[in-house]
């Protein structure tokens, strides 16, 4: 540990050519930021137009931390601080950080897992367990989720290789499933073709493939009929809408029911004591 006193009795200034030193390295220190910047921008439209957005994120990330550990010690040198005891003091606490940031370790071991899989990308709309958001960022650590009601998640990234992540955007053109229960005595024809008809009516559907319209199972409270919809992936929400709204009101001129369910509760007096 003796290091650590020599390094900092170099630090010790107090002529004007030392204070000269130390404004002009820091002057320096800040225009080489700045060049990394530049110059990891430039790398990234020239080498990486083919990669996916989180691995252009990590590469830059990676770039400017190196560049920046080398523009430091540079720096160092050249304001006449020795870096020996710096970099014996680092190697020292680089020992303990690593005994305790194993589990750092893991996740960013994790991290490149994940990047080489490409199963996902920022701006990917991802189920994780119960939870269902935007990719926001990817980093070395963790993935960032914004979810729908504006609220930021973080999740390590060892525990997405641990359970099971759905990509719900994955793909442009996706199905979305309604779920329709008719009474038991409506006629299963005349439903089907209604809701074939109430599909067609929702300009954001698509044609090809065409909408799955099926018995699905009957239950206790009647039929239960599955349509299914394409659509591009953008048009979610408005898709949803639409097609709810075209088989109510469908329903409603052709006379058909949409079976709720109901519970009937039935209450007798108790027998009176004589």
């Amino acid at each position: 540990m003796s290091a650590l006193p020599s390094f900092f009795r170099n630090l010790s200034v107090g002529t004007t050519a030392d204070w000269e030193k130390i404004v002009l390295g820091f002057l320096f220190f800040l225009l080489g930021i700045i060049f990394l910047r530049i110059v990891s921008q430039i790398l990234l439209r020239s080498f990486a137009k083919g990669l996916r957005e989180q691995t252009r994120e990590i590469f830059r990330k990676v770039f400017l931390y190196t560049g920046t550990a080398v523009l430091f010690v540079s720096v160092l040198n050249a304001t006449g601080v020795s870096v020996s005891g710096l970099l014996g003091a680092a190697g020292v606490l680089g020992i303990a950080i690593g005994i305790a940031s194993q589990t750092s370790l893991s996740n960013i071991i994790s991290g490149f897992f994940l990047v080489s899989e490409r199963y996902f990308e920022i701006g990917d709309v991802l189920r994780v367990g119960d939870q269902v958001g935007t990719v926001y960022s990817v980093d070395l650590l963790s993935i960032k989720i914004r979810t729908f009601d504006n609220v930021l998640l973080r999740i390590p990234n060892q525990n997405l290789l641990e359970q099971t992540i759905t990509n719900i955007t994955r793909f442009p053109v996706r199905r979305l499933d309604f779920i329709i229960t008719i009474p038991i005595t409506q006629s299963i024809e005349k439903s089907l073709e209604a809701l074939r008809v109430s599909a067609r009516q929702c300009a954001l559907a698509l044609e090809e493939p065409e909408p799955i319209v099926m018995v699905k199972e009957q239950s206790i409270h009647g039929w239960a009929i599955l349509l299914g919809v394409w659509f591009e992936r953008p048009n979610t929400v408005m898709v949803r809408n639409s097609v709810t709204s075209a088989v109510q009101e469908l329903f409603r001129v052709r006379g058909l029911k949409i079976q709720t369910a109901t519970i009937s509760v039935e209450t007798t007096e108790p027998a009176r004591m004589s």
